[in-house]
Protein backbone atom coordinates (compact mmCIF):
# COMPACT_ATOMS: atom_id res chain seq x y z
CA UNK A 1 0.00 0.00 0.00
CA UNK A 2 1.26 3.30 -1.09
CA UNK A 3 0.32 6.19 1.50
CA UNK A 4 -0.15 10.07 0.62
CA UNK A 5 1.38 12.69 2.29
CA UNK A 6 1.09 16.71 2.22
CA UNK A 7 4.09 18.76 2.47
CA UNK A 8 4.45 22.72 2.16
CA UNK A 9 7.67 24.52 1.12
CA UNK A 10 6.74 27.93 3.05
CA UNK A 11 8.56 30.70 2.04
CA UNK A 12 10.05 33.96 2.73
CA UNK A 13 11.96 35.61 -0.01
CA UNK A 14 14.68 32.96 -0.53
CA UNK A 15 14.12 31.21 3.33
CA UNK A 16 12.46 28.12 3.96
CA UNK A 17 10.48 27.53 6.93
CA UNK A 18 11.58 23.72 8.59
CA UNK A 19 10.54 22.41 11.66
CA UNK A 20 12.67 19.88 14.01
CA UNK A 21 10.99 16.39 15.00
CA UNK A 22 11.52 15.00 18.45
CA UNK A 23 9.72 12.22 20.15
CA UNK A 24 9.15 11.03 16.48
CA UNK A 25 9.18 7.32 15.36
CA UNK A 26 11.02 8.22 12.37
CA UNK A 27 13.35 11.31 11.24
CA UNK A 28 13.80 12.21 14.89
CA UNK A 29 15.96 14.85 15.55
CA UNK A 30 16.00 16.20 12.09
CA UNK A 31 14.66 18.91 10.06
CA UNK A 32 11.60 18.51 7.80
CA UNK A 33 9.16 20.64 6.16
CA UNK A 34 5.80 21.27 7.85
CA UNK A 35 3.35 18.44 6.54
CA UNK A 36 2.13 15.41 7.75
CA UNK A 37 -0.58 12.29 6.47
CA UNK A 38 -3.57 12.81 4.31
CA UNK A 39 -6.28 11.10 6.00
CA UNK A 40 -8.93 8.75 4.29
CA UNK A 41 -11.46 10.56 2.51
CA UNK A 42 -9.48 14.20 2.67
CA UNK A 43 -8.84 16.35 -0.44
CA UNK A 44 -4.54 16.78 -0.46
CA UNK A 45 -5.68 20.69 -0.65
CA UNK A 46 -7.38 20.32 2.44
CA UNK A 47 -4.33 18.25 4.32
CA UNK A 48 -1.99 20.68 3.37
CA UNK A 49 -4.56 23.46 4.78
CA UNK A 50 -4.97 21.61 8.04
CA UNK A 51 -1.99 20.67 8.57
CA UNK A 52 -0.47 24.01 7.83
CA UNK A 53 -2.72 25.77 10.68
CA UNK A 54 -1.68 22.63 12.97
CA UNK A 55 1.78 22.62 13.24
CA UNK A 56 2.70 26.49 12.45
CA UNK A 57 -0.58 28.85 12.86
CA UNK A 58 -0.83 29.89 9.79
CA UNK A 59 -4.21 29.83 7.96
CA UNK A 60 -3.66 30.12 4.42
CA UNK A 61 -6.31 29.42 1.56
CA UNK A 62 -6.26 26.27 -0.29
CA UNK A 63 -5.96 28.71 -3.76
CA UNK A 64 -2.59 29.81 -2.36
CA UNK A 65 -1.10 26.39 -2.77
CA UNK A 66 0.97 26.05 -5.81
CA UNK A 67 1.83 22.19 -6.66
CA UNK A 68 5.31 22.55 -7.18
CA UNK A 69 6.98 18.53 -6.56
CA UNK A 70 6.08 15.26 -6.31
CA UNK A 71 8.29 12.42 -4.58
CA UNK A 72 7.77 8.32 -4.43
CA UNK A 73 9.84 7.72 -1.78
CA UNK A 74 10.05 3.81 -0.73
CA UNK A 75 11.09 3.08 3.02
CA UNK A 76 11.31 0.33 5.55
CA UNK A 77 7.48 0.85 6.87
CA UNK A 78 6.37 0.90 3.08
CA UNK A 79 6.23 3.29 0.59
CA UNK A 80 4.72 6.86 0.45
CA UNK A 81 3.76 9.52 -2.32
CA UNK A 82 4.30 12.98 -1.15
CA UNK A 83 3.03 16.56 -3.00
CA UNK A 84 5.11 19.02 -2.27
CA UNK A 85 3.55 22.47 -2.44
CA UNK A 86 4.75 26.01 -2.70
CA UNK A 87 3.59 29.31 -0.43
CA UNK A 88 4.98 32.63 -0.37
CA UNK A 89 4.32 33.51 3.36
CA UNK A 90 6.35 36.69 3.77
CA UNK A 91 3.17 38.88 3.88
CA UNK A 92 1.70 36.47 6.54
CA UNK A 93 1.96 36.73 10.30
CA UNK A 94 5.15 34.78 11.88
CA UNK A 95 3.89 31.55 12.24
CA UNK A 96 4.16 29.39 15.66
CA UNK A 97 5.17 25.95 16.75
CA UNK A 98 1.84 25.17 17.83
CA UNK A 99 3.45 21.36 18.43
CA UNK A 100 6.30 21.41 20.77
CA UNK A 101 5.96 18.02 21.35
CA UNK A 102 6.58 17.31 17.85
CA UNK A 103 9.12 19.56 16.76
CA UNK A 104 11.74 21.22 19.31
CA UNK A 105 12.70 23.76 16.77
CA UNK A 106 11.29 25.79 13.77
CA UNK A 107 12.94 28.36 11.94
CA UNK A 108 13.63 29.77 8.20
CA UNK A 109 16.64 28.31 6.47
CA UNK A 110 18.12 30.11 3.09
CA UNK A 111 17.35 27.46 0.36
CA UNK A 112 21.07 27.50 -0.03
CA UNK A 113 22.06 26.98 3.43
CA UNK A 114 20.13 23.75 4.50
CA UNK A 115 20.55 22.15 7.80
CA UNK A 116 22.63 18.91 7.51
CA UNK A 117 20.16 17.19 9.55
CA UNK A 118 17.25 17.83 7.37
CA UNK A 119 15.19 14.38 5.83
CA UNK A 120 17.21 13.25 2.92
CA UNK A 121 13.86 13.29 0.61
CA UNK A 122 13.06 16.48 2.04
CA UNK A 123 16.26 17.86 0.92
CA UNK A 124 15.96 16.09 -2.22
CA UNK A 125 12.24 17.43 -3.04
CA UNK A 126 13.82 20.98 -2.27
CA UNK A 127 16.64 20.72 -4.26
CA UNK A 128 14.45 19.64 -6.93
CA UNK A 129 11.92 22.23 -6.42
CA UNK A 130 14.58 24.65 -6.66
CA UNK A 131 15.80 23.16 -10.27
CA UNK A 132 12.14 23.14 -11.80
CA UNK A 133 12.34 19.48 -11.26
CA UNK A 134 8.21 18.23 -10.68
CA UNK A 135 9.28 14.48 -9.95
CA UNK A 136 11.80 12.62 -7.73
CA UNK A 137 12.34 9.05 -6.24
CA UNK A 138 14.04 8.19 -2.92
CA UNK A 139 14.94 5.08 -1.33
CA UNK A 140 14.98 2.78 -4.53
Amino acid sequence: MVNLFVLALLCNGNDVLLLRRCNASFGNGLYSMVGGKVDPGERALHAIKREVLEEVGLDIPESSFELVHTFHRKGPDGDLVALCFKVDVSRLSLPKNNEPEKHDDMRFFPLDQLPENILPAHRQAIMGIQKGSSYSEHGW
